[in-house]
């Protein structure tokens, strides 16, 4: 029996591969420390096959025939992918941010835990990516992650992206807007670390012969714990808003791409 293979459809194939790939590389959930490299080779190949029938290539695809040609078209959609995963990423460099900077306020910086496939992690970093994964799955980001893909396949068909197009002052503006953010959601527990620091100091002003340190130490970590624990209930709504927030802004960045 003779099977015949169509090189247009293997060259298209692995155009959305690239793609796809290169978008799941910066999501956490999809590294290679995290879940089984056999699971995400087939995860990969399942999602190449069904985008390639839900978004269906442009009629007029002529396979090069240079081989550097090739390789350009491929890397162009390894861009594109990259650039969509990079965005979705930012609610993940937001929550572990926001927990870096609990971490150094709360007196546990040294603290840190090694992650597969994220390396080194502070305690509140973790507890906080963690919850921001969470609210990011309950409020159906992965969906609308994978929805924006999508949508990148109508609106940019593959060996049409342009990379010189793009403004990617765009990216250094979300990165600020994302540290600001995070500033925000700490700056609770950065006014009771000020706040019991001032307290701390008063009192050893005025009984210069009690150990601060020794004393003190513990009524301010466990001040910062109380204040976060106290918080959870209102940073946890306000996460959410900031997540459908965020991924309304992903599926617009999405349909701004030029087309």
């Amino acid at each position: 029996m003779n099977i015949h293979i169509d090189p247009l459809w293997v060259y298209l194939y692995f155009l959305y591969y690239f793609r796809i790939l290169f978008f799941l590389i910066p999501q956490t959930m999809f590294t290679f420390g995290v879940l089984p490299t056999l699971f995400l080779a087939h995860l990969l190949f399942a999602l190449s096959w069904v985008f390639i029938y839900l978004s269906p290539p442009p009629e007029n695809v002529v396979i090069p025939t240079d081989g550097w040609q090739l390789l350009l078209l491929l890397s162009k959609e390894a861009l594109l992918g990259f650039i969509l995963g990079f965005f979705v990423r930012l609610l993940y460099i937001l929550f572990v941010t926001l927990g870096e900077l609990v971490n150094l306020h709360v007196g546990l910086a040294m603290a840190n835990l090694m992650l597969p496939g994220e390396g080194m992690v502070g305690v509140f970093g973790n507890l906080f990516r963690v919850m921001g994964g969470l609210l990011f799955l309950a409020l159906g980001g992965l969906e609308v992650a994978f929805y924006g893909l999508k949508l990148s396949f109508d609106i940019v068909p593959v060996t049409t992206f342009d990379p010189f197009v793009l403004d990617y002052r765009f990216f250094a503006l979300a990165l600020v807007k994302i540290f600001y953010l995070a500033v925000a959601m700490a700056l609770p527990v950065i006014a009771v670390y000020l706040l019991v620091n001032l307290i701390l100091a008063l009192t050893n002003r005025l009984v210069p012969n009690v150990n601060i340190f020794f004393a003190g130490y513990p009524v301010y970590m466990m001040a910062n714990f109380a204040i976060v624990a106290l918080l959870a209930p209102a940073l946890g709504w306000f996460s959410a808003r900031v997540i459908e927030k965020y991924l309304t802004t992903f599926v617009d960045f999405v349909k701004s791409f030029p087309h």
